[in-house]
Formats: C-alpha cells, structure tokens, sequence
C-alpha cells in the first residue's frame, strides 16, 4: 500500500477513533519516521518507555505493526502496518456482511474479535462464559420477578437493554461451533510467528533460506533464475500455508456442510445437538480476523449490487451464488506477483478461478427462489443455440469499453476481404439453427432481425413452461452475454469470472460517475471521445465534439483543473514557442484514478476532523451522558435542551460514518478490488 500524506494522515484518525490517543501518535510517527527502534521513538515522541510499550502492545495486539529483531540487534525494529489500519474503517462492512452470511451469533463473535485483536480462543471462551453466565442470572431474575408480579427495573414497564436482548451464543459448545465455521471460511486465521513481520521481511529471510540451501555456490544461467523465482514463491505460499493450519485440521474430519448433513440423519434420533458435532478446539491456539478473505467476500457483495443495477435483482442472486462458490477458496482480491510466480500458477491466474458447473449453482439456489423472473419469453425457433453456447476458454487480452471510431475512408482489399469471410461465417452459424419469420417490413418487436421478446405471462404458454435447470442457464447466459461480462462461459456446462477485466470496467464505470457529477453530461461526452480517439488537437477537437470553440475550451479547463484531462505542448521545430506549437487534449485514465483515488482520503480525513470539532462543541452533553444514571435514559432524565443538542449530534455523527462508508466503497473499487 503506498502511504501518501493523506492515508497516514486518515490511518491515524482511525487508530485515535478506535484505540485512542497514544497508539494513534507512535502509529503516526512510525509511518512518518520509517522502522524504527523503541529508544529512537522514545527520541520522536518525546515518551517515556513505560508510555510507549502500552501503546506499541496496543499496535501489537490489534496487528497494526510489524516487528523484525536482527541478529544481534539489541532492540526490535517496529514497522507501520498501513493496511490493516485502513481496515479499522471497514469494521461494520466486515459485521454486516458476516451477519448476512453466518447469523447474528456470528457477528457478535466477530465483533468481539475485531476489538479484542489477535486472541487466544481459551480466553475468548472465558469471556463469552462470563456472558452466558451473566444472562442466565438476567433472565432467571426476569423470570422471578414475573411469577411474583414486581415491577421492572426499567422507565415505563421497559426493561434493560441487557436483560431484553439475551445472550447471543447460548454455550461454549456454540461458541466453538461458530469459531468452526468462520475458520473453515477462512475469515478467521492462525496467528504464528510470521504473523508479525512484514512481507519484505518475509521475502528476504525465504530467499536467504532457499539461497543457502538449493544455490550455495550463486546462480548460473537463467534456467536457475527461473528454479529461483518458484522455490521463493513456493517458500512463501509455505509461509502463508501456516495460518491455515486450523482449517487443514478441520477439514480431517470433513467439512462443516457435511458434518450437518450428518447431523440431520443420526444427530436428531440419538439427542446430540448439532454445534456438538464440531470437534474442539485448542484452546491454546491464537486467532485473528483474516481481513483479506473479508476482502474477497465485500467484492462479491460489490459486484451483485453492480449486477442489481445493469441486469435485476434474480440474475444479481444467481450471479452472487455462483461467486461464492467460485471464491469459496480464493484467498485474496489480487495476485501476488512473487508468490504466484511459475509456470502453473501462470496458466492458473491465466484461466481464471476454477469454474463452477451448472448443477452445483443449481444446488446451491435457494427453493423459493422464482428463476421465471428477469428473463424474456423467446420462442425457441427464434434463439441462436450456436451463439448462445460460444465457449471461450481464456479471458479476453484486454478489455474495450468504448469501441474505437470507425477510420474515415475506403477500407483496404485485405480488410474487406476479412470482413466478408467473417461476415459469412457468423451468417452461416447463425441461419443453421435461426429462421426469421417475415414480419412484413417490420423488424419485430424490440427491433432486431424479427425475434419478438415478449414478457407477457399469458403469451407462448409452451415457450414459457421451462424447467428450472433451463431457466438457470438463461441467467448465466444473461450474465455471460452482457456489456460488462461478468461471467464467461468457460465450458460445456461451466462458468467462471475475470475478475480484472470486470474490475476495470467497474472502476470506470465508476470514474464516469464521477466525471458527470462534476462536469455534466457535456464533459463525460468529452472524455469519452478522447478515450476513443486518443490524443486530439485542440483545433480538431471542436470539430469532432461538435461543440463551439469558446463553449468546449471552458469545459476542458474545467475537467483539466478536477483532473480528468490533461494537454501536452508538442513544439513545431527546435525553437519552442506558443504561437507555432501543438496543444494535444488527452485522457490518461490511470492517473485520473489515482487523483480520484487521494480525494476519496482527503474526503474521509475531512469527515473525521468535522466530527471531532462537533465533539469539542458539544463535550457538555456529551459528558452528561456518559454518566451511569443518565446512560440509556437520556431522553428521560435529561433536559429538553440538552437533549435535542444529543439528537441533533447523533444525526450528525450517522451521516459523517455513513458518508465515510461511501467513499470506502469507492476506494475498495480503485484500489483493493
């Protein structure tokens, strides 16, 4: 992660936000200052040693640091570790998606994780206990106070917030089933001792390692580079291979979708519950939330809702369970380039994720799920089965988003040539199984060669009557034929996705956005034709926009001044000079992203400073109801003044966190994703 200015700046917010003061002043100055020791901190910050082990064992805990200890090097040298602590902005992202996914008892075992940092499970157990025990007693005495008619302990018959809710996890054999699953989903991971040491770290002692052990006598020739290269990338996915330890000896004993199969045939005659199905754990084991995975499942959540939009809501479901089932063991968004090194792993990340068949999306549906939905009623005669099942077996090179314009001018003889040859081809595969019925000098319905689409449920009943598995496959073929190509048909009955052509295209999908909220539909026309055309005179430009030169120049200026254009002066001889040079208007799409991408920090370091001046005016009511017997009441027991003065900060603290979770998912476009 590259750390400007303002991500140390927005890191550090995060960390005062969540952990407080002191970590969040050793955080800034550890990402300012580089690696450095604790007396060269004590040097920085002008802190005593006892103040800064408390705030380095609150980095520590919560892995916001890295560590290394040389050989021979009395002190250890602490590391900023910017990337998780961006993460801290995506914590309730992180619960509502395991929410949707697992059940409240999981998010409340999620959430106990993400603020207790790296935990060892023997100590998350007594926690809980604790809790269990505590809710037992709460709903014991609710229970006794009711068989003798007392009163509740609340303001008008209401009770504690506490005793009304109840304990999530009902036991420790609970617990231990929902750490199982989250392992098994690898959202939650083993904690080792390369857990605390950064990559570059990791990647030195693995190649010192792989050096002294397979090249002692230094590298020859570029058959042993290569040898190089996949030993290193085999060391260090070996490294990344430990924090699955836990989920290796899971997976023993089968995974958790078998073991409650096995649950609904013996479990139910013989009296076991099902969390007892789950085999304990170690109670010594130390685990963390794998913040990476939760990466990969909010990019699922992302896309389906990218799908919502272009194709509906049962396409969208269709496609968000065949993306789980393809990133089911996806471990993170992007390939590591050192790690993913060698000739399998090329061919690999040159495929795509393994492909899902049909039959396991099918399994996969939910029942009172109406996949009649969202697609059109075609006769049969009237759909190109050779079109429809085009099988590609490798992503497209490079994704075109606008297609280039058409070259002015007669086309070569070798181009006609190639024109007709496939303008032949593709006739003959499509009239082999295609008729169009005459329409009488229409074109149809919707248009295009006769085929009317109809959506009347009452039209075509024979047409209409398809079974579900049928009915599937017209969704997949929606998602594999549309502008975005969120799915390539990969295979007689199989489907896959590439991610980074679709992530591109979402990525400018979502700079469009942002060009026509800020410069109108005008100036997104504009960066379209430079996209299309590349680099375009600015005496040509007008010509090609179809716009008056005085009108088209303040618009450039405009998108020149936000960042989303750019001119280069090109001199007509060695002499530079204004009059007689060349002014190109051009678009660099990558540079624009990345402008977009630090106006998202500086948007959400702004939001975070608007809320802590909102705090400082109004510390009193604040302060008022922190206090015990205001807290919970305060509508009840605080003045009317005061109380609309809470109310009006509480809307105002919801909207800045929602505002930061907007631009979040911006950034998670441009720059995780």
């Amino acid at each position: 992660m590259l750390v400007t200015k303002s991500v140390a700046e927005l890191c550090a917010l995060l960390i005062d936000e969540l952990h407080g003061e002191l970590p969040s002043r050793i955080f800034a100055i550890l990402l300012s200052k580089g690696r450095s020791t604790l007396p060269q901190l004590a040097q920085y910050t002008s802190m005593t040693p006892r103040q800064l082990r408390h705030g380095l064992a609150v980095l520590q805990q919560h892995n916001l640091l890295f560590y290394h200890v040389d050989s021979g090097a009395e002190f250890a040298a602490y590391e900023a570790n910017a990337d998780h602590a961006y993460n801290l902005a995506r914590t309730g992202k992180i619960l509502e998606m395991i929410d949707s996914s697992f059940g409240a008892p999981a998010k409340d075992v999620m959430q106990s994780l993400l603020l207790s940092g790296q935990t060892r499970i023997s100590d998350l157990v007594a926690a809980y206990q604790v809790k269990i025990e505590h809710a037992n007693k709460a709903a014991a005495a609710i229970g006794d106070d009711h068989d003798f008619g007392a009163e509740t302990n609340g303001v008008n018959g209401d009770l504690h917030p506490a005793k009304k809710a109840g304990a999530l996890v009902k036991s420790t054999a609970h617990l231990n089933s929902i750490i199982c699953r989250l392992v098994e989903a690898e959202l939650i991971d083993v904690v080792h001792t390369k857990t605390f040491e950064s990559h570059q770290d990791v990647l030195k002692t693995v190649e010192k390692e792989v050096m002294d052990k397979h090249f002692p006598a230094g590298i020859k020739g570029n058959k042993a580079k290569i040898e190089l290269q996949e030993r290193i990338a085999e060391g260090l996915r070996k490294v990344r291979g430990e924090s699955k330890s836990l989920k290796r000896k899971l997976e023993q004993n089968g995974t958790a979708a078998k073991r409650r199969k096995l649950f609904a045939g013996i479990g139910m005659a013989n009296g076991v519950h099902e969390e007892d199905m789950d085999p304990a754990l170690d109670p010594r084991q130390v685990i963390r939330v794998n913040y990476e995975k939760c990466l990969v499942d909010l990019r699922n959540r992302r896309l389906v809702h990218f799908a919502t939009d272009m194709l509906g809501d049962t396409t969208a479901y269709v496609y968000g369970v065949l993306l789980k089932l393809l990133t089911r063991d996806l471990p993170r968004c992007r390939p590591d380039a050192v790690m993913d090194a060698g000739e399998e792993a090329k061919e690999e990340s040159e495929k795509g994720p393994g492909p899902v068949t049909t039959e396991q999306i099918l399994d996969s549906l939910k029942t009172s799920v109406d996949l009649s939905l969202g697609i059109g009623k075609a006769e049969r005669r009237l759909v190109s089965s050779t079109a429809a099942e085009k099988i590609e077996l490798y992503p497209p090179k490079k994704k075109v988003l606008i297609e280039e314009a058409e070259v002015d001018g007669e086309a070569s003889a070798d181009e006609e040539e190639s024109d007709n040859n496939n303008n032949s081809s593709e006739e003959s595969d499509y009239e082999s199984d295609y008729k169009a019925p005459a329409t009488n000098g229409t074109n149809g319905v919707n248009g295009t060669n006769g085929a009317k689409v109809k959506f009347d449920e009452s039209a075509a009943p024979k047409e209409r009557r398809l079974d579900r598995p049928t009915q599937l496959r017209q969704h997949l073929l929606i998602l594999s034929e549309s502008t975005q190509r969120f799915v390539r048909h990969c295979g007689p009955n199989e489907w896959t996705v590439d991610f980074t052509p679709l992530m591109n295209s979402l990525r400018e999908t979502e700079l469009d956005s942002v060009i026509e909220r800020t410069a109108g539909r005008q100036g997104l026309r504009l960066v379209r034709i430079l996209r299309a055309k590349g680099k375009l005179d600015e005496k040509a430009l007008p010509n090609v926009a179809l716009m008056r030169k005085p009108e088209l120049q303040q618009k450039m200026m405009e998108m020149q001044t936000a960042g989303f254009v750019h001119v280069q002066e090109v001199p007509r001889d060695l002499k530079a000079d204004v009059k007689k040079s060349f002014f190109l208007w051009f678009c660099d799409v990558d540079r624009s992203l990345d402008r977009l991408l630090d106006t998202s920090y500086q948007t959400m370091v702004h939001c975070i400073q608007v809320l802590e001046a909102l705090r400082q005016k109004e510390r009193d009511v604040l302060e008022t109801t922190k206090r015990s017997d205001v807290r919970g009441r305060e509508k009840d027991t605080m003045r009317k003044e005061y109380y609309e003065r809470y109310s009006r900060f509480l809307e105002c603290e919801r909207k800045l966190f929602a505002q930061v979770m907007r631009v979040d998912d911006l950034v998670s476009v441009l720059r995780d994703f």
